[in-house]
């Protein structure tokens, strides 16, 4: 039977919490992500929690597997790899700073201090606009959805009245207004949700007609623009093939 050794022990240390306070199911969220950051599975073994902070101890069969658990552990937080990124992530979401130390209380791997990001969330009056490609469901609230010009999807509803209409106008380009939800994260604006209250069928235009809505708009500085980019984006703004 493989002894414990005292010199092949690692202790991942939890700054921000303790024995009792931390759940068992997030115990073993770590403990999983720990295990495929240590790999060598069959070689390293939990022995226990212990106090100052939370101290998650293990330790591995012999010197030759516990030399390479520290070069795996280290390589993965060079490299970004997907163990060491899964315990990243647990670490930010929990707001908790940690540390690989061996039984000297050397610091074998520092992680980085970070505390996610929650997004922003704003309710308003809005509008999207689009190609409509899906209408349906069987509850109160029939999902409808939106292709952007860039090709996002705008998710929506719609009562199963506005559904029906709406299933008239697919793969048409539709306008639709009603009470949106955005959220920011990243610094980008996305769109949760927007019930739909009203909406417009989009006429396209030809390109003769779109460059002269162009050319008469207030403000308009289109006559000088030799930007093909440009007068594309514009273009598709309003609806032209």
């Amino acid at each position: 039977m493989t002894q414990m050794g005292k010199d092949n022990c690692l202790t991942l240390k939890l700054d921000g919490t303790s024995p009792d306070e931390l759940p068992m199911h997030r115990l073993g969220k770590y403990l999983s992500a720990l295990s495929g950051l240590y790999g060598s599975e069959e070689a390293v073994h939990f022995k226990d929690v212990s106090e100052g902070s939370a101290c998650l101890n293990t330790w591995v069969d012999n010197q030759a597997v516990y030399n390479a658990v520290i070069e795996r552990s280290i390589l993965q937080a060079s490299n970004s790899g997907s163990a060491y990124l899964k315990l990243v992530a647990l670490l930010a979401q929990d707001g908790f700073e940690a540390r690989i130390i061996n039984h000297n209380k050397v610091t074998i791997l520092e992680f980085p201090s970070s505390v996610e990001e929650q997004p922003l969330v704003i309710r308003k009056k809005g509008k999207v606009q689009g190609k409509l490609y899906n209408v349906g469901g069987k509850d109160e609230s029939a999902p409808v959805k939106l292709e952007g010009a860039n090709g996002e999807t705008y998710h929506c509803e719609a009562t199963p009245a506005l559904a029906a209409e709406l299933g008239a106008l697919l793969f048409k380009q539709v306008r639709v207004s009603g009470e949106s939800e955005w959220i920011k994260k990243d610094e980008k604006w996305k769109l949760k949700k927007l019930v739909i209250e009203s909406y417009e069928l989009l006429e396209k235009s030809n390109v003769r007609a779109a460059f002269k809505a162009l050319h008469n708009a207030p403000g308009n500085q289109w006559k000088d623009e030799d930007d093909a980019q440009a007068i594309l984006k514009a273009l598709r703004t309003l609806n032209c093939e």
